[in-house]
């Protein structure tokens, strides 16, 4: 346990001076091992202007054992199941204890716009995604504003994120 909260302090301190303006993390209610995300849809696709809340479970198990991922924003994406759950290798069979917060938020959002078709688990979106790009885009783009815009997810967090994203948006 202590070795789990060790590392993860010091991640949180290289990923409070490293992280993108577009990712924004930090424990929720002080607890280093759940945290609170919220990843600004890449410009230039239909995630675009969405704020994607995620939740990060660590195990005293870490660095050891890759964290839980869950996506609290429903979205449409191979990757990501209707229940959250987001399937990228990095989290399961890959995982290193090289991973940071960092790098598995990165991640993420990486594959937001680019999903990882290899092992999808979430079969309508990966047909979709296959079949008909076009068709994709514009579910993606619908519940994107439906549910990326304002989160009904309460923040657990003393400080206001929300305003803290949009104003790094607007000054960028």
């Amino acid at each position: 346990m202590m070795k789990a909260k060790k590392k993860l302090n010091q991640e949180w301190e290289d990923f409070k001076q490293n992280a993108p303006d577009y990712i924004f993390a930090e424990p929720m209610k002080n607890d280093i091992l759940n945290w609170r995300a919220k990843l600004l849809g890449p410009p230039d696709t239909p995630f675009e202007g969405g704020i994607f809340i995620l939740d990060i479970i660590y195990s005293d198990e870490y660095p050891f054992k890759p964290p839980i991922c869950i996506m609290k924003t429903n979205m449409f994406h191979p990757n990501i199941s209707s229940t959250g759950e987001i399937y990228i290798s990095i989290l399961q069979n890959d995982w290193t204890p090289a991973l940071t917060i960092r790098s598995i938020l990165l991640t993420i959002c990486s594959i937001l716009d680019n999903p990882l078709m290899d092992n999808p688990n979430n079969d309508k979106a990966a047909q979709c995604f296959k079949k008909n790009r076009t068709e994709y885009d514009l579910i993606v783009r619908e519940y994107t504003l439906k549910y990326a815009n304002e989160s009904p997810i309460h923040d657990e967090n003393e400080q206001d994120l929300l305003s803290t994203m949009l104003h790094t948006e607007i000054n960028n």
